[in-house]
């Protein structure tokens, strides 16, 4: 099976994991914010952690689609960042057609649970997710493989955007957009870095 073809049937898989996402959102903002969605928990702490349990597994899923669509590591990784994109943007897009849900983008989101609780407006890990699908395809169909720098770069920005949203304060609604675009400016560049350095190897002369 060739790349373009993986791809699209990743593609497919992302989207289905992400109108189910937001269809068990729907049924969770029902039984908890019947009236009006506000970013902060409501639920009580043991469906909190069936709820952290469901997102684990979620990652487990997404791990397991792409160690089967990839060749070797590198690739492997290339499909996890792929697919955790679209499933990320399609969530929202599922939210959007559901519930007429985010209202703006800008809007304001509980993201994660894992390892602990996640805020932000919702452009930013949208935002992400693009730049994840972006990186994915790009990668995937070049056959590139990681090398150092590209590697602590690229984790530098990741951990970066993790800290915003495990600090943001989702009372006051401060969402430092400045550390976030360090991270995702390091990011892209990561890129950028491993096409740099691509060109430059030497062509082997048969």
């Amino acid at each position: 099976m060739n790349y373009k073809v993986k791809l699209a049937l990743v593609f497919v898989f992302g989207v289905a994991m992400g109108f189910l996402e937001s269809i068990v959102v729907v049924y969770l903002r029902q039984l908890y914010y019947p009236y009006d969605f506000k970013v902060h928990l409501v639920i009580p702490y043991h469906m909190i952690q069936i709820e952290m349990f469901r997102e684990v597994m979620t990652i487990i899923m997404i791990v397991i689609v792409a160690t089967l669509a990839g060749e070797d590591k590198f690739r492997r990784f290339y499909y996890f960042i792929y697919l955790f994109g679209i499933w990320d943007i399609f969530y929202y897009v599922g939210l959007k057609m559901l519930l007429n849900w985010p209202s703006s983008i800008l809007t304001w989101d509980i993201l994660f649970l894992v390892p602990t609780e996640w805020f932000g407006p919702v452009l930013a890990p949208v935002i992400v997710s693009l730049t994840f699908i972006f990186y994915g395809v790009i990668m995937i169909l070049k056959k590139e493989n990681f090398d150092f720098v590209q590697m602590l770069i690229g984790l530098c920005g990741g951990v970066i955007i993790f800290a915003t949203f495990v600090t943001a304060n989702s009372t006051t609604l401060n969402y430092d957009w400045y550390m976030f675009a360090l991270g995702e400016g390091l990011l892209l560049f990561s890129m950028i870095e491993k096409f740099a350095l691509a060109r430059k190897k030497p062509k082997k002369i048969i």
